[in-house]
């Protein structure tokens, strides 16, 4: 009996040390499918990146061919504008006994800022400039911007007020691409109030972190931008609008980034949008020309 007890005991060990090696296995195991698992997973999220931006440089070099294209067209088209605009001026002139008459010529004028707006815009998006940086009155630029969109503010019943009075010391800027950021949001503003409204153009200096520089805010009484698409405001051909490319706010955006500034919107439904622009007094030394390239900043993706 002791005998047969003996073999019990071994059978019990054996089988208790099969269990616990099986247990051992079915842990390895588990962790080895889990690893292989977790090895699969990383397989195809890397050839869905991959695939991603074979896609991504393909779109690039479509953008690439399309931008040339309509960068050709843009200029071919401004001097056909430019004689439209000549001989409506013209007309203005020859038919100031005729009132009736003589607003064709505007309409016409009005038609003609509205398509040179457009292709200067385009030609922003799909050219890469060479900013030209120095000293400039931020005030003046604002009021440039603000008398050129002037037929569209009447015609849309859009009353403007401009406080920049403490906007003493120029700001070191390229003028022109400015003057495109401040027409481009109120021609945003604009169409973000169909029935009339207020546009408030607002600047002060401010010190942040030891460091000047100029606040802007451009508000509008407009129907406001929905939360749901406010994060893509900026990005290129985007947008809410029947007509239009898209691409006025996304130049803005890229505009002031490439002045090393930041902007921000701050909208609800209904109550309008304030967009709040930060710039640096100084970007550069002294009141020399500063030329900067921009190479990327009017690509598709930005910052």
């Amino acid at each position: 009996m002791p005998i047969e007890n003996s073999k019990i005991e071994l059978l019990q060990e054996a089988f208790l040390r099969f269990n616990a090696v099986s247990l051992d296995l079915e842990r390895s195991y588990k962790s080895m499918e889990d690893q292989v698992q977790q090895l699969k997973l990383e397989l195809e999220k890397s050839s869905a990146e991959n695939d991603a931006l074979r896609e991504k440089a393909e779109r690039n070099l479509r953008l690439a061919a399309v931008g040339e294209m309509a960068a050709r067209m843009a200029h071919e088209l401004r001097n056909p504008l430019g004689s439209i605009e000549l001989f409506a001026g013209l007309l203005k002139q020859n038919l100031a006994d005729v009132p009736e008459k003589q607003q064709w010529a505007v309409h016409i004028s009005s038609a003609v800022s509205s398509m040179d707006y457009a292709l200067t815009n385009l030609l922003l998006f799909t050219g890469k400039p060479l900013p030209s940086f120095k000293y400039h009155d931020l005030p003046r630029v604002i009021e440039e911007a603000r008398i050129f969109s002037l037929p569209l503010l009447i015609q849309n019943n859009i009353q403007v007020n401009i406080e920049m009075e403490k906007i003493i010391k120029p700001v070191i800027c390229d003028e022109s691409l400015l003057k495109q950021v401040f027409l481009n949001l109120i021609i945003n503003a604009v169409d973000a109030m169909p029935n009339g409204g207020m546009l408030n153009i607002t600047g002060e200096p401010r010190v942040i972190h030891s460091s000047e520089k100029v606040k802007i805010e451009i508000s509008d009484t407009g129907t406001g931008i929905s939360e749901k698409i406010r994060s893509r405001i900026f990005d290129p051909f985007f947008t809410t609008k029947n007509k239009g490319t898209g691409l006025g706010l996304s130049i803005v955006h890229n505009a002031i980034q490439a002045h090393e500034g930041s902007i921000e919107v701050n909208s609800s439904k209904n109550k309008g949008t304030t967009f709040t622009i930060m710039l640096p007094f100084k970007t550069g030394n002294g009141g020399q020309i500063i030329n900067k390239r921009t190479e990327g900043i009017f690509d598709e993706e930005h910052s």
